[in-house]
């Protein structure tokens, strides 16, 4: 299956072309707005888009052209979900062709084991991180030799044969896993289980991250199965924790605590109410060889149980999962991240440090430490921010798509506050 097209010689390839002046051994179908685009963000939503009679199957490859008929691009068309077009290329010279699919892995592999050189110190990382890599609703990470595909928009169900074969090209006797979310399946319109069963994956695989070792459970794990973006947090916050004693809150399967352990932490605790993700973390904490006491439990009703009891530890991390998916969800999550905040620093010993993210983008930085703000205020501590950090480095995000800069990982010391005229024993 191909699309490859020519352009006179008279004619320049510039975004402005007319597609009347390309000519095409197989052409795309052509979608065209009825609104302007007044921006370069790859996402067209549907109200924008002038939507043909004769219905494309959700996740159709198109041309994408304005109102005046003018080339704006090539990508993926849905006529289902909210954003309508996810456009893949402006240049009216790449085709949506397996050899353009290659490129942009190819690309992607170049950032993080040439630049970032992530192989020298790990096995696994996020290979495609959608549109930073010019792959709108595509997220691909390794886990050692197996590369797990997580599909967010059904362009990618007809070309998976594309996209496996060229991560086999890239990675020689790689084995390639399909895992979608039913949730993303159900918004796209389209059934994602074929996909899944044409590339089925072991229940688990080994991974080794800086000085951890980890298991990843491909059945039972969120998302991919494990989350590669806290991995250079990890690391940093080990680093604070030797001799200390850590409370790692939505715990997961472990990986902050193990990491806490591993560098000289006095103990840990890890709490989290998911029981299969509870059973994987055990069997990572046997697997580094150190102990890390888990339990079963709400997070909220912890913390409220050990701050009545008076008390706390010196290390504090609060890493829940991403609470506003959509814009009607934002103002509870404010809520949420608030009331957690608050618990969390009054579990904090004075004077120790809590690290404390969020992985929803529809809250900003600025908002999450406007919280933060106001959460400190409410426990009755100050805190003494020293590193604002984000996702690991192969999480990156485009100038075009700032929402891929998701994850807000704060790293505060905390202090109660003294009042003006009385005087409190730090």
């Amino acid at each position: 299956m191909s699309f490859r097209g020519t352009v006179p010689d008279s004619k320049p390839l510039t975004s402005n072309a007319k597609l009347s002046d390309i000519n095409y051994i197989m052409e795309l179908p052509v979608i065209s707005l009825k609104a302007r685009r007044n921006s370069l963000h790859p996402w067209i939503f549907t109200r924008m888009i002038r939507h043909p009679q004769k219905r494309l199957p959700p996740g159709s490859l198109v041309e994408v052209i304005s109102k005046e008929g003018t080339f704006l691009g090539r990508g993926i068309y849905n006529y289902k979900s909210n954003i309508g077009i996810r456009l893949l290329t402006e240049n009216i010279s790449e085709q949506m062709d397996k050899e353009f699919f290659f490129k942009k892995l190819e690309q992607a592999k170049t950032l993080r084991e040439e630049i970032l050189e992530i192989p020298k110190t790990s096995n696994s990382f996020r290979l495609v991180h959608g549109e930073a890599d010019g792959l709108s609703g595509l997220i691909i990470d390794k886990f050692a030799n197996i590369f797990v595909v997580e599909p967010y928009s059904a362009g990618y169900l007809g070309i998976m044969e594309w996209i496996v074969s060229s991560l086999q090209s890239l990675y020689p006797g790689a084995r390639v896993v399909v895992r979608p979310d039913e949730r993303i399946a159900a918004k796209e319109g389209a059934d994602f289980s074929k996909a899944a069963r044409a590339y089925p994956g072991p229940d688990s695989v080994g991974i080794k991250e800086n000085f951890l070792a980890m298991t990843v459970n491909l059945k039972t794990g969120h998302k991919t199965g494990f989350f590669l973006d806290q991995r250079e947090n990890r690391l940093t916050l080990s680093q604070y924790c030797r001799g200390k004693e850590v409370l790692d809150c939505f715990c997961y399967t472990g990986g902050f605590a193990i990491s806490a352990m591993l560098a000289g932490a006095k103990s840990a605790t890890a709490i989290d109410l998911d029981e299969k993700a509870l059973e994987t973390a055990q069997e990572n904490a046997r697997l580094n060889s150190v102990k890390v006491t888990f339990h079963h439990v709400n997070v909220f009703d912890h913390l409220r149980m050990i701050i009545s009891k008076g008390m706390q530890a010196d290390v504090v991390i609060l890493d829940p999962a991403k609470l506003a998916g959509c814009t009607e969800e934002i103002r509870r999550a404010h809520r949420t991240y608030a009331d957690i905040n608050r618990l969390g620093m009054q579990a904090v010993r004075p004077g120790g440090i809590l690290l404390t993210c969020s992985c929803s983008g529809l809250v900003s930085e600025r908002d999450f430490l406007s919280i933060l703000t106001r959460s400190a205020a409410e426990a009755g501590v100050v805190l003494q921010i020293f590193k604002i950090t984000g996702a690991s480095s192969d999480h990156p995000f485009s100038s075009i798509f700032p929402e891929g800069r998701y994850l807000k990982a704060v790293f505060a010391r905390v202090f109660p506050h003294t009042k003006k005229g009385t005087t409190e024993e730090a």
